[in-house]
Order: structure tokens, then sequence, then C-alpha cells
């Protein structure tokens, strides 16, 4: 299995949003080759001349710092908006405007793929037995529909991210390999599960899907792309790799690369995710970011 190492840009957001300043830090600071850009540093719908210009400035950057934009992710503030599986339908189409912005930003940053968990059921619909297959039916379509939209703009791949919080529809292997074969019935690109290290911890979860093992050995081959978080195992703590978090985690990176491999993954691009509140001082950040990037390097 070939394994790539790159990095997640949650950690940058609100602290250093320019293209040259977090190149930088990937390029010659941590010697990265990969960039998982997150929406929380550009919002799609940003005006477009804005949005053009930052979009050269990243291109400007991975070229001088000789990185690649390898895939755009949903990020943050955008996640937390019901999106594709809002109760309403006026919605549901407002969140294909924010595929087909983001889709954009994509192409424009030259990046390969753009995608991430964007679809939430509202409790409502959620409890309701009779609103099940509607809402895995309405999630199925609205995936399709942005492979269409990411293909139309020159992507290689959407990605869906299956997450511990059970109205987003993936904390099941089993209805997540449902998903993953419906998504890819009638698409124009692949649609790529990202398997979360640590997303396996919601409440809902139990036997196997409360099992890191079972979700990379039934679906490592699926996930070419994924995200890499520190975790105590109650939570999704997207904590850092430093030795203090290392010990305290239950993330064994030798575990899950030897483990993903043995599921018939072929190549994998991996991303650490990893968050620190915005009250932490900057310099404490980079020091557990270069404390993380030395541990994981190991593994690559």
């Amino acid at each position: 299995m070939d394994a790539h190492l790159g990095m997640n840009m949650i950690y940058a957001t609100k602290r250093w949003p320019e293209p040259d300043v977090w190149g930088r830090q990937i390029g010659e600071r941590w010697g990265l080759k990969y960039v998982q850009f997150v929406f929380d540093l550009l919002d799609p719908r940003t005006v477009p001349d804005a949005r053009t210009k930052y979009c050269e400035e990243v291109r400007k950057a991975a070229a001088r710092y000789r990185f690649q934009v390898h895939n755009c992710f949903i990020g943050v503030a955008a996640y937390t908006y019901n999106y594709l599986l809002h109760p309403f339908a006026e919605m549901r189409q407002d969140a294909l405007d924010w595929c087909e912005k983001a889709s954009l930003c994509s192409q424009e940053m030259e990046s390969r793929g753009v995608g991430g968990p964007i679809a939430a059921a509202s409790m409502r619909d959620y409890t309701d037995p009779a609103k099940r297959d509607w809402l895995l039916d309405t999630l199925v379509e609205g995936i399709r529909e942005f492979a269409r939209i990411a293909a139309a703009h020159g992507q290689d791949f959407v990605l869906w991210e299956p997450s511990p919080v059970g109205r987003e529809m993936g904390t099941s292997i089993d209805t997540v390999k449902d998903l993953y074969e419906r998504f890819n019935a009638d698409s124009p690109i692949p649609v790529h599960l990202q398997i979360d290290v640590g997303h396996w911890c919601g409440y809902e979860q139990q036997g196997k899907d409360a099992d890191l093992d079972a979700w990379l050995a039934e679906l490592g081959q699926f996930s070419p792309v994924m995200h890499l978080q520190q975790m105590d195992g109650q939570a999704d703590c997207h904590w850092s790799f430093s030795k203090e978090k290392n010990a305290q985690g239950v993330i064994d990176m030798g575990k899950v690369l030897e483990t993903l491999d043995k599921s018939g993954c072929k190549e994998v691009y991996m991303f650490p995710e990893l968050a620190f509140p915005y009250e932490m001082d900057e310099s404490q950040v980079l020091a557990e970011m270069d404390e993380s990037v030395e541990y994981l390097k190991r593994f690559f």
C-alpha cells in the first residue's frame, strides 16, 4: 500500500489565512507535499473577484513551496448546515449552489476533488421511521448531483465522510457500504469514502460500528483519502499527535496502517485534521503541529 502524508488546513483557520504563510508552513516548516484545503479559509460563496484572487494566491503558494492541493474539504463552518438533507426542498436546492461554488473553487485551485459530510437530517425527520428511506434516497440523489456538478468543473472525485452523528446517516458500516454502492451506481466520477479514525465514537454506535478496526477492515479499500486525529475513545477530539496527547489517546498509527493495508487499500492520502481552541497561544499550536508531523512521518 502506498501511503502519503499531507495536512488538513483546519489548524490555520482564523490564524494564518494567507496562502503564502500557511504554504510556507506546509512546504518549508514541515516538508509536506499534499494539502487538504478547507473552506473555512475561503467561503465558496465569496464574491467572484475576491474568490479568484484567493485561489490565485493558493496556486502561487503551491508552486513556490512545492505542494499540491489534493482536494478541498467542507470545513467546520459549512458543516454546521443541514444542506443536502435540510427538511425544506428550497434549502436542499440552495445546498447544490454551495456544491457548485465549492467545485469551482476547487477547480481554480487546481485541486483534484471536493466534498465532505454535507448533509444532516433534522431531529424531526431522523426520528420518524417513515422518513428513513426518504432520507437515504435524498442523500443518494444529492451526492450524485454533487458529483455531476463537480465533474463539470474538472474534478476527479467527490468525497463523502461518514461521521459519528446519526443524523448524517453514516454511523453504521453496513449502511455506509450500501450508500457507497448507491452513490457510485450512476455517477460521472467516483464518490470516495473518507474515513476519519475518530468517527466510531457516536452514542448510537455499538458492536462493530464502535470498532475502528472494523471500519478500516471493511471500508478501507473504498477510502483513498482519510482523516487522522488522536482521540480518547469517547469523543471526536481531533487532538494533535503530541507526546502528551499520544499518552492519553487510543489511536495507534502502526495498527491503523497495518489494518488498512490488509483491507485491500492500494493507495491512501492521509490528512491530519488537528483542531485547537481559538484562544490557544499560537506558539503552542505550532509546537504541537511540529511534534505531530515529526511523529507521523515515522510511519510514511
